[in-house]
């Protein structure tokens, strides 16, 4: 089932989070420049729009695409193989510059993988004056033709674009011992600890929601590379 209208006008007009203690307004007042079909086709964005937001903050003002193939077809919704997040600078003269753009294929393997909007945060995380968009996004197992939404089962990551890098968590997990883990890319581990600590909380906040089980015995810190298992 594809997003509702409504639902696709409420992630687009009401998206917020919280930015040393103010909520970012994350609505779009240039729609009809932002979505026209010449625009995304410019832009080559060739995947369909999911969602879009726009936000401002001491550096200038953005726009962030997300974009999902939407081609693997269940009961409860649809999945992609393919999906793509691009952040564009709004420049004056409301031209698009320096994107940063994300992509990610499911596995053989997978159901599909999608954006999960409701996890989608911006936040001037560091307090320096300057929004950190942070994207997640969830492969599922396929069950009986139906999408495993099992918190112990599937892949997932978190992505979050700080001063035009790309920091990049992936985390694992299983019904066993030893099949959850989680890692992150190497600038990661040179962000401040401010940083550091708030993506800790944001998986551990998801596994007390029982949203996704992450690996927990650095305190949902992930780590450079994967450990290998030990038996009690």
């Amino acid at each position: 089932m594809k997003p509702s209208l409504f639902m696709f006008l409420l992630a687009c007009t009401s998206s917020f989070a919280w930015a040393q203690g103010k909520a970012v307004n994350t609505t779009c007042k240039n729609d009809v420049m932002l979505m026209h079909a010449a625009t995304l086709k410019k832009l080559n964005i060739q995947l369909p729009v999911s969602h879009h937001y726009c936000y401002s903050d001491q550096s200038g003002n953005y726009v962030l695409y997300l974009a999902e193939e939407q081609d693997v077809g269940y009961p409860s919704e649809n999945l992609s193989n393919s999906i793509a997040a691009y952040q564009f600078k709004i420049e004056d003269d409301q031209s698009l510059s320096y994107p940063i753009i994300v992509r990610d294929k499911a596995a053989r393997n997978d159901a599909g993988v999608g954006f999960r909007a409701k996890l989608i945060e911006f936040a001037d995380i560091d307090g320096d004056g300057r929004i950190e968009p942070i994207l997640v996004y969830r492969f599922y197992l396929d069950d009986n033709a139906k999408i495993n939404y099992d918190p112990y089962f599937g892949r997932l990551k978190i992505v979050m674009l700080y001063k035009g890098e790309k920091v990049v968590i992936r985390a694992s997990t299983g019904p066993y011992h030893g099949d959850a883990f989680t890692t992150a890319s190497e600038n990661f581990f040179s962000f401040p600890k401010s940083v550091q600590d708030y993506l800790a909380r944001k998986m551990k906040k998801m596994s007390e929601d029982n949203l996704f089980a992450f690996e927990h015995n650095h305190n949902y810190m992930p780590l450079k590379k994967r450990e290998p298992y030990k038996e009690f």
